[in-house]
């Protein structure tokens, strides 16, 4: 429920410039002096139509591929669109906040796709390589993967997609060539390049498409990042990556504090079969890492939710979000040494993991997801306003905090949910008391 007018200077309904006004991200989003009232973009009458762009964009990208213009007119289009119709149903209450999750990961995706797409299609115009023959590979042999809150499968509005390219010349994943092949690669008249070397321009490529500023100078992605901030990296090593060298390096020697990002790590797009031998390997690092960590592991994790605390901006109260995210990663850990499976990047789908396999209670199960969901939402909407989330009792135990968030009795609901996620966080932690986490 929104709050009334009298309440809030959160208004409904909200018109394009009301959004601006309320939101300085679609203000930089949009861009100042770019956006025209009569361009009607998120003129929208109902939650149906938000998904407009996104049904129909997979087609348009793979039209306008050849025209990168065009393709980046329809990448910054689907953005703009999507969250402006997004953020004009949430404040006025008329998508509920699972929508708005799926909504927000398809478009992180779909830029992404696009993006990926049309690198594609430029970089064969001009180059050919032993591993992308034309009409012998139509997909090349790369992973895209994210480590973000869109890898987690939980992003806020200012979610950027934070890619890292994996890609392989092993045969389980490109066919094997023949000569015909590479006769056919030397007579063409386009340049030859190194696996690699094409990887990294096709990398860059798409970064720079997910990046490219528009007419009014704005970029594409000015967003903040809640993976990689300008004063600390949370993943080392290169953003373009040969998939032994991800295994070694993830399996080997790498402190298992870091080997801890791969948490969130997910496959978008690309080979689908490189991607889920990506994601096999990262639950087989967290394993290994889980396993060398010991009886330190809880320790590590507060270390790593702590980076991440600063990262995203969210405090790290208990029963609060990261906390409840620390708790489903430390019972992932907990059975994930049987089950592979219980180490999905997807904090929500693990709670459903574990409740379908009885290892939480069907009342602990909705009690911390509850909790999560709505600790999700309203930093999502605080994101959206520009204003942090913050969890002093002598905030949420005012008005203000309802004001700012938009929805009355929010500061009350979200005392009570993490107070009993709290309760339910601890007994589940203290069961096996002495067992190794």
């Amino acid at each position: 429920m929104t709050v009334s007018e009298r309440d809030h200077g959160l208004r409904p309904p909200f018109p394009d410039r009301a959004l601006f006004e309320a939101s300085p991200f679609l203000e930089d989003l949009v861009g100042q002096g770019t956006w025209r009232e009569e361009d009607g973009l998120g003129q929208v009458a109902d939650e149906a139509d938000v998904t407009w762009a996104l049904n129909d964009f997979r087609q348009q990208v793979r039209q306008a591929a050849g025209d990168p213009e065009k393709a980046l007119g329809l990448l910054r289009s689907l953005r703009i669109r999507t969250l402006l119709d997004l953020a004009r149903s949430d404040l006025e209450g008329r998508i509920p906040p699972h929508r708005i999750r799926i909504q927000l990961r398809r478009l992180g995706e779909l830029l992404l796709y696009g993006s990926w797409i049309v690198a594609e299609a430029v970089l064969r115009e001009r180059y050919v390589h032993p591993l992308i023959l034309e009409r012998r590979n139509v997909l090349p042999p790369m992973a895209i993967c994210s480590l973000s809150r869109l890898g987690s499968m939980d992003p806020f509005y200012t979610t950027a997609p934070a890619p890292i390219f994996i890609h392989s010349r092993e045969a389980a994943f490109a066919p094997a060539l023949v000569e015909k092949d590479f006769d056919r690669a030397r007579r063409s008249t386009k340049e030859w390049l190194p696996a690699r070397e094409y990887f990294l321009r096709l990398a860059s490529r798409i970064m720079s498409y997910l990046w490219a500023p528009d007419a009014g100078g704005k970029r594409l992605g000015s967003m903040s990042e809640d993976h990689l901030v300008e004063w600390r990296s949370l993943l080392p090593g290169p953003l373009v990556i040969l998939f032994s060298a991800f295994e070694e390096h993830f399996l080997s020697g790498t402190p298992p504090l870091q080997v801890l990002n791969l948490l969130r790590l997910r496959f978008l797009v690309g080979q689908e079969r490189l991607g889920l031998a990506v994601e096999e390997a990262a639950r087989n690092a967290l394993r290994r890492a889980a396993e060398k960590l010991g009886p330190r592991l809880s320790p590590a994790l507060n270390i790593w939710f702590g980076n991440r605390a600063l990262a995203e901006g969210l405090p790290m109260n208990e029963g609060g979000l990261l906390d409840l995210e620390r708790t489903m990663r430390l019972l992932q850990f907990r059975f994930g040494r049987e089950d592979a499976r219980f180490l999905t990047p997807s904090p929500l789908k693990a709670m459903d993991l574990l409740g379908q396999a009885g290892l939480i209670g069907p009342e602990e199960r909705l009690i911390l997801r509850r909790a999560y969901t709505w600790q999700w939402f309203l930093a999502n909407r605080l994101a959206l306003l520009g204003r942090r989330f913050y969890l002093g009792s002598e905030y949420l135990g005012s008005s203000r905090f309802d004001r700012e968030v938009g929805v009355e009795g929010a500061g009350a609901r979200l005392v009570a949910l993490m107070e009993s996620a709290r309760a339910v966080s601890r007994e589940l932690l203290q069961e096996r008391k002495g067992a190794s986490v």
